[in-house]
């Protein structure tokens, strides 16, 4: 299930975006609907977002969904990681960052993300 939450890592607030193996779509769409409304919630360039999508599901509407929570939270972010990125998620992201042309930077792990995220 997946799980959206504030965590402190190092001293360093990160808004976590945890669908990690969540194959309910629907579950995921609300993940990043939730996470959009907390993240507008924040002062312009504040905000470091982990997302972690190893393991998770998408279809058409999911990436849809996922390109409106990029692009609309885009002035918020300072920084922005995702972990788990394989396979034709790589290809969803790269499409991301040209749309956006936000600077997200993709990880292996979720402690390598929230390191690199905390020192930023």
């Amino acid at each position: 299930m997946p799980r959206i939450e504030f965590i402190l890592h190092k001293g360093v607030r990160i808004l976590d975006l945890d669908i990690r193996g969540s194959k309910d779509i629907d579950q995921n769409i609300a993940a990043f609907r939730l996470a959009q409304e907390l993240a507008i919630k924040e002062p312009l360039k504040s905000l470091r977002l982990l997302t972690d999508v190893t393991e998770a599901h998408f279809t058409t509407e999911a990436v849809s969904i996922l390109k409106e929570f990029s692009k609309s939270t885009t002035p918020y972010m300072k920084a922005s990681a995702v972990a788990g990125v394989i396979g034709v998620k790589w290809i969803i992201i790269q499409s991301l960052l040209k749309l956006t042309g936000r600077d997200i930077k993709l990880f292996d792990t979720r402690e390598n993300a929230k390191e690199w995220l905390a020192e930023q």
